[in-house]
């Protein structure tokens, strides 16, 4: 999995876009990628301050690179809007692309089978 690109909204001010860089900044050792802040430094930062208030009602998402999907292989996109949602992803276990997540999905329920 890779971070690709960080989409923000152009309406945002300066100090704000720097929040979003800085809240999805990562580091790579040994080709694993990591925040470089984490939430609580993040929040310590910025949490008293006018940009603040900003951030939390702008646009603005990560694109990250998914290697693999489990059924078909191929690689594919997904659109991250906070860390909680990147969090979440990676703990279904069930990295599938929309193709396969839709074919899986009416499968179970025209079989009435869960694959969970």
């Amino acid at each position: 999995m890779k971070q690709k690109e960080v989409y923000i909204g152009p309406s945002l001010n300066l100090e704000t876009q720097k929040m979003v860089d800085m809240y999805f900044a990562i580091k790579t050792v040994s080709t694993i990628e990591g925040f470089i802040y984490s939430e609580e430094e993040f929040l310590n930062r910025y949490k008293n301050t006018y940009s603040f208030n900003e951030f939390r009602n702008a646009k603005f998402y990560a694109v990250y690179e998914i290697n693999d999907c489990k059924t078909c292989q191929n690689s594919f996109h997904i659109i991250v809007r906070n860390r909680e949602e990147l969090y979440k992803f990676l703990q279904s276990g069930d990295l599938l692309c929309n193709c396969c997540e839709i074919y899986q999905s009416n499968i179970a329920n025209n079989f009435g089978i869960n694959f969970s």
